[in-house]
């Protein structure tokens, strides 16, 4: 009781006087509630928490793979070329992928602590450079993309889609 009483006459000072003259009305608490509890919104909704906010998607040091999923020779190369143009870091040279032929390309990110700008990366790349494929993006599991070393947040498998947009001179 003793802290509602102190609390209130911090509120009132803190406050200070309304427009006409009086003091400002000072929050109280019920019996049965506690000074841990968070008050929610004040528009009435819910007092579930947001989540936090997604990462800014990077580009500088966002380390690589290009790897071609097609029977279309240069086409790895040629993307890593495009990529690292726009900031990205090679991390492995292409390379052709072992399971091809693939039909739609991929950006897979590595999981982990830095999952969620990987994921964010992954998604900007895919979007703003391989637009033109709606390339997909998802969680590298090691089972899909074998042998990708560590140091490699994104990699990029290109597909029959992308060939078919972009075929190598």
């Amino acid at each position: 009781m003793l802290v509602a009483l102190v609390v209130g006459g911090i509120a009132v000072m803190m406050n200070g006087f309304g427009d006409g003259g009086t003091t400002a009305a000072a929050p109280t608490e019920s019996a049965g509630s506690s000074a841990s509890e968070t008050p929610g919104p004040t528009d009435g909704g819910s007092t579930s928490t947001t989540p936090p906010p997604s990462p800014e998607p990077q580009v500088e040091g966002v380390v690589i793979q290009v790897l071609n999923g097609t029977e279309a020779t240069g086409l790895a190369s040629q993307v890593d070329i495009l990529l690292t143009g726009k900031g990205y870091v090679q991390g492995v040279a292409p390379a052709d992928y072992e399971n091809k032929p693939v039909a739609g390309t991929t950006v897979y990110f590595r999981t982990g602590d830095a999952a969620d700008q990987n994921r964010v990366d992954a998604e900007r790349l895919a979007t703003k450079y391989l637009k033109d494929v709606e390339a997909s993006v998802k969680a590298l599991n090691d089972t899909l993309v074998p042998g990708i070393p560590s140091k490699v947040d994104l990699i990029v498998v290109l597909g029959e889609d992308y060939a078919d947009a972009h075929p190598v001179a």
